[in-house]
């Protein structure tokens, strides 16, 4: 999941060097935070929500084949 989400985010970003996905367990879910340069975080989000939104969306699609629950977190990091 951590490879399908940086193909993603690299995507969108300027330099994808700087993209930093980490995940943790918490409650039987499995916590995803897409870490991206501060000034990037407004890409990663888009216009009222809809690119994390679509993320977000993406992530649990691929996540229904494992049966996992997963969230997507987005936060912005000084490189």
């Amino acid at each position: 999941m951590k490879d399908f989400l940086k193909k993603i985010v690299n995507i969108i970003v300027e330099d994808p060097k700087k993209v930093e996905i980490s995940s943790e367990e918490n409650n039987g879910a499995i916590i995803y935070t897409i870490f991206v340069p501060e000034e990037e975080v407004g890409k990663i989000i888009g216009k009222e929500g809809k690119v994390v939104t679509a993320i977000r969306c993406l992530a649990r699609l691929k996540s229904l084949k494992n049966q996992e629950k997963v969230l997507v977190k987005v936060e912005g990091k000084t490189f």
